[in-house]
């Protein structure tokens, strides 16, 4: 008959060699996760880069590569395979057409843009841009992209369908508004993310000082503020976009500036 310790020494041999194995096949599945994860991001750097240099992208937009660094700013978005994004105010396109590209061809994009006010001017520019969007989706087949003319709070997406939502040079606009129409704005685009979906923002850096409304910017300080109050946590910021050079109390139109502003770039994630 074998001794209590015999039987105790085995059973914790047994253990250990349990725990190497279920350590392991973690091991294993984190390496093919990692792998997964690698690849496509090299998928999507090489569509993305295919793009870039495709003749039926606008000229307009080639000449903004330098100063906007798409590349660098789609990857900084964590986009999944095939995923959904929504292109917030997408004017002509910039940022779309990228996205496109990026996403894959299971993937889509919502390009949208607002319809337009009682304001001429607004009305012409409203159009024109949203022609210019239409213009470059036929030229260049962009068959995963769909130009949603919609208001911003009521957008016809399903609820909880978008990995990404994209808010380029625009949340300044409600933010100089009131803190309660940023937050509203934040709050609707929540509804309309999967769980763990992104939200990334591009804006206009501004200091508190300053009139923020007349220069069209905001502080990244208070955008942070806002999307924690709209039930967001931030999991990323870089300084990709920001340039030293810009006087802040300038407005972003100034013909001096040459719209090469000092950016900030957040990625937020809905909280549970």
């Amino acid at each position: 008959m074998r001794s209590s310790s015999s039987l105790a020494l085995q059973l914790a041999c047994g253990l250990l060699m349990s725990s190497i194995l279920i350590t392991g096949g973690q091991a294993q599945s984190t390496l093919e996760q990692q792998h997964s994860a690698a690849s496509t991001r090299l998928l999507q750097q090489q569509r993305v880069a295919k793009a870039l240099d495709s003749p039926t992208r606008a000229i307009a937009h080639v000449l903004r590569d330098e100063i906007r660094r798409p590349a660098e700013v789609i990857a900084f978005m964590h986009l999944p395979e095939g995923a959904r994004v929504l292109d917030l105010y997408a004017a002509d396109g910039y940022y779309s057409y990228l996205l496109a590209a990026a996403v894959g061809p299971e993937g889509r994009v919502f390009a949208q843009n607002p319809v337009a006010t009682d304001n001429l001017e607004d009305v012409r520019q409203m159009y024109s841009l949203a022609d210019a969007l239409d213009e470059r989706i036929e030229i260049a087949d962009l068959s995963n992209v769909s130009h949603v003319r919609s208001d911003f709070a009521a957008l016809p997406i399903e609820p909880a369908s978008l990995d990404v939502i994209l808010l380029a040079q625009i949340l300044h606009d409600f933010a100089n508004n009131t803190d309660a129409s940023a937050i509203a704005l934040l709050q609707s685009l929540g509804t309309l993310l999967k769980e763990g979906g992104t939200l990334i923002v591009i804006d206009h850096a501004g200091d508190d000082d300053q009139d923020n409304e007349r220069l069209h910017r905001m502080p990244a300080t208070q955008a942070k503020r806002l999307a924690l109050a709209a039930g967001y946590s931030l999991d990323g910021e870089s300084t990709l976009l920001v340039n030293p050079r810009d006087r802040r109390r300038r407005p972003v139109f100034d013909p001096m500036l040459a719209r090469n502003t000092d950016r900030f770039l957040l990625r937020f994630v809905r909280s549970p």
